[in-house]
């Protein structure tokens, strides 16, 4: 899986011609993404259902889920520095693939303690690595200019991925055994190694790969610099607004349905989950096509509105469909975010050779925020009940809508240059 070794010389100037990936590679990168999303899919809400139903308790399954998170968040900035420095991208996908199937295969044969919390810890390490590695095949086969297409494309497969799995392995879950949709997690990572094996090594150039291109120098900009990268600063920061503001929503609006509407509770939850996806992959190309012709600024303040919107819809609460219909934005501002993070970065370390590292800072920071959130939001909740929760999590979305209004810069131009 060797990507082509190119010396530094050549390196430059091959990463100034407009590259021309295969339709063959192109698409296996899509597959890839779209069988990634689904074996990731598994350790969702899946776990906890199937620990809980071998008789495991909140407060343990919640340890576990912990070790998940926290793993996720420590090794997302390392991880991109990795994917940075290698040139065998491929390798990297084809280990986290291995590393996600192995913890699949524990949880799924052993739900005891030991095994359970060795495969949420690899699982966990793929969380840093996976995407990242993914972005940055994708920019290494097309490019910066043509970026925003591929990235659509990346979140398009990811979508249609995440919502077929969710209703095929809750299927799977209720009609064979709640250990079925880890086995099934386990088994689709043979169409993974497929879809990557389609991908030609030697179209992923090394320099585009980390946003090298053009750059005069042949190493990679120094940690200091991109702590001196004020709008990168202010967009990770943005990012952690966002995601303090979105990652409580569900969780909230789940539970108020758990408590007001039982009759319905576990439908309209499947559709909670499944409305959204759908939304995001049928609007993903528009967005990033849109991002291109006009700009990244104005979608990332509508993202903001939308999640400003959203919060206040499900603080109004008309009825269980009504809470499915607001999940409409929630496709909006996962699409809008999901296409943007890597774009925007992309365009603000452009020539740094930082790029995986950068992506993988800000991924973290954004992590932080969904983390601090599910705790603040839930003890608020908890105190003062769901619309005070909502309220807060639109008074968090406001703030972020401002911050970007007034802090953030455009960074479509950078875009548009050669790459």
């Amino acid at each position: 899986m060797a990507e082509s070794k190119v010396a530094h010389g050549s390196e430059t100037q091959a990463s100034r011609r407009a590259p021309t990936p295969s339709g063959r590679s192109q698409r296996g990168l899509d597959w890839l993404n779209f069988f990634v999303a689904d074996v990731e899919t598994a350790f969702g809400p899946f776990v906890s259902v199937y620990l809980a139903q071998n008789g495991w308790g909140q407060g343990t399954i919640g340890t576990v889920l912990t070790v998940n998170s926290a793993v996720a968040l420590a090794v997302q900035t390392p991880a991109g520095a990795m994917v940075d420095w290698t040139r065998r991208k491929r390798l990297v996908v084809a280990a986290c693939l291995a590393l996600i199937a192995g913890g699949s295969l524990l949880i799924g044969f052993f739900p005891v303690y030991l095994p359970v919390m060795a495969g949420e810890f690899m699982h966990g390490v793929t969380g840093g690595a996976v995407r990242t590695a993914l972005a940055a095949i994708g920019l290494g086969l097309v490019g910066h200019r043509a970026y925003h297409t591929r990235v659509g494309r990346n979140h398009r497969y990811m979508s249609f991925g995440n919502a077929a799995t969710a209703a095929g392995m809750g299927a799977l879950g209720y009609l064979v055994s709640p250990g079925a949709p880890f086995l099934a997690a386990a088994g689709l990572c043979v169409p993974a190694f497929v879809a990557l094996s389609l991908i030609d090594g030697g179209e992923i150039d090394y320099a585009r790969a980390r946003g090298a291109a053009g750059r005069k120098e042949p190493g990679a900009a120094r940690w200091h610099e991109l702590a001196r990268n004020r709008p990168l600063l202010t967009f990770a920061g943005c990012l952690f607004l966002f995601q303090f503001a979105n990652a409580s929503m569900l969780p909230l609006a789940s539970e108020r349905l758990a408590a007001d509407y039982q009759h319905v509770s576990e439908l309209v939850t499947a559709a909670f989950v499944v409305v959204p996806q759908l939304v995001t992959a049928l609007i993903a190309a528009w967005i990033a096509r849109k991002a291109d012709e006009r700009g990244r600024k104005w979608l990332l303040l509508a993202a903001f509105l939308a999640l400003l919107a959203r919060a206040v819809l499900f603080a109004l609460a008309f009825g269980p469909w009504f809470l499915v219909a607001v999940q409409v934005l929630g496709g909006l501002t996962a699409a809008v975010i999901g296409i943007l993070a890597p774009l925007i970065v992309a365009d603000l370390t452009k020539r740094t050779g930082r790029y995986n590292f950068s992506l993988g800072a800000v991924s973290m920071i954004a992590g932080i925020g969904a983390t601090v959130s599910t705790t603040a939001m839930g003890m608020l909740a908890q105190h003062l009940g769901f619309t005070a929760g909502f309220i807060g999590l639109a008074l968090v979305a406001a703030i972020g809508l401002g911050a970007v209004w007034l802090l953030m810069p455009e960074t479509v131009d950078a875009a548009r240059e050669e790459d």
